[in-house]
């Protein structure tokens, strides 16, 4: 069963999070995403580093490529 959720700050630092907003103008936490295997690990470098880059997560990349 899909299951949305939503960005939790707690694996972002005060500066990632206040970079993010200035660069794409929304909060990490206002991002949701639907997922049947449970919530994306942001403490796993490769996620954090695609998310705070591009302003989405890999989960939704086929979305905005």
């Amino acid at each position: 069963m899909l299951q949305t959720i939503f960005i939790s700050q707690k694996y972002f630092t005060k500066e990632e999070l206040s970079l993010f907003k200035e660069k794409f103008g929304y909060q990490i936490n206002e991002i949701s995403y639907s997922s049947s295997g449970g919530e994306v690990d942001f403490a796993d470098e490769n996620e954090k580093t695609f998310l705070l880059e591009k302003g989405y997560p890999k989960i939704l990349a086929r979305f905005f490529a």
